[in-house]
C-alpha cells in the first residue's frame, strides 16, 4: 500500500532527471522533503539534488525555498501542501468533535486544497 502512495508523491507533478556529478555551486541542506534520499543539495536557478543509493536526481524548483517557503509552497509543493492541509484539518475536527465535523472539515479542506493546487498549476505553465 505505501509502496504506491511513496512513487506517487515522488514522481506525481515533478520532472526529475539523472545527474552524474553534483553542479557547482551547490550546498547541502536538510530543507526539503527526502523522499528516502540520503543527502540533498540545493544550487543555482532552483536546482534541488538528492541522493538515492548513490544515484543524484534533481529537478528545478519555481521559487527556491531559502528565498521565499511560502512561495515555495504555493508552486513547488502543491500535492505536499493538499495533503498536509486536508489531514490536519480532519484530525483537528476528529479529535475536537468527532466524526461528522471531520467529514465536513475535511470535505472544505480537500476542496480547498484542490483548488489551490489547480491554482499553483496555472501559475506555472
Amino acid at each position: 500500500m505505501l509502496g504506491p502512495l511513496y512513487y506517487f508523491l515522488r514522481h506525481a507533478f515533478v520532472k526529475e532527471f539523472e545527474l552524474d556529478h553534483l553542479p557547482g555551486g551547490c550546498e547541502q541542506t536538510r530543507l526539503g522533503w527526502s523522499f528516502g534520499s540520503t543527502r540533498q543539495w540545493r544550487g543555482l536557478d532552483g536546482l534541488h539534488v538528492r541522493e538515492h543509493d548513490g544515484q543524484l536526481v534533481g529537478h528545478y524548483d519555481r521559487v527556491d525555498p531559502r528565498d521565499s517557503l511560502i512561495g515555495h509552497l504555493i508552486l513547488d509543493m502543491p500535492k505536499e501542501l493538499a495533503i498536509g492541509l486536508t489531514t490536519g484539518a480532519v484530525l483537528v475536527a476528529f479529535f475536537t468533535g468527532g466524526a461528522a465535523p471531520a467529514l465536513v472539515w475535511g470535505g472544505i479542506a480537500g476542496a480547498g486544497a484542490v483548488l489551490t493546487t489547480v491554482v499553483a498549476r496555472r501559475a506555472r505553465s
